[in-house]
């Protein structure tokens, strides 16, 4: 089964009801990082949909920033950062994909697309 690291914007439209983008995900290894779930706990209108998140990430793995995820994301900003305007959230996810062999599935490919090495999962609907 192929491995792939889902991003926060596609989570976001699973929420607003997309069931087929639930559906497609369903067939993959899917793996979060604590980035991508803040991102959402920020985002959400109340506590409540905080515990929904929570009880949502439960399904899949989580895998934790560790100090090789770290220093891979340091060197991707000081690489990409003034270049392509690589953000530190976004730095962090693409180092979690290169660390652990991801397939990263975001609807912002721009965001990632100039990172040597990146895998980025192509959305099959």
């Amino acid at each position: 089964m192929d491995k792939i690291l889902v991003d926060t914007n596609v989570f976001i439209e699973i929420f607003k009801g997309k069931k087929e983008l639930l559906d497609y995900i369903s067939s993959y290894d899917v793996f979060v990082n604590p980035i991508i779930m803040m991102e959402l706990y920020i985002g959400a209108f109340n506590k409540n949909e905080i515990k929904k998140f929570e009880d949502f990430f439960k399904s899949f793995n989580v895998v934790m920033l560790n100090e090789k995820v770290s220093r891979l994301a340091i060197e991707l900003v000081k690489t990409y950062s003034k270049s392509s305007g690589l953000l530190l959230p976004d730095a962090f996810i693409a180092a979690t994909c290169l660390d652990f062999s991801l397939e990263l599935f975001t609807f912002n490919v721009r965001d990632f697309k100039f990172i040597d090495k990146l895998k980025l999962h192509r959305y099959k609907n």
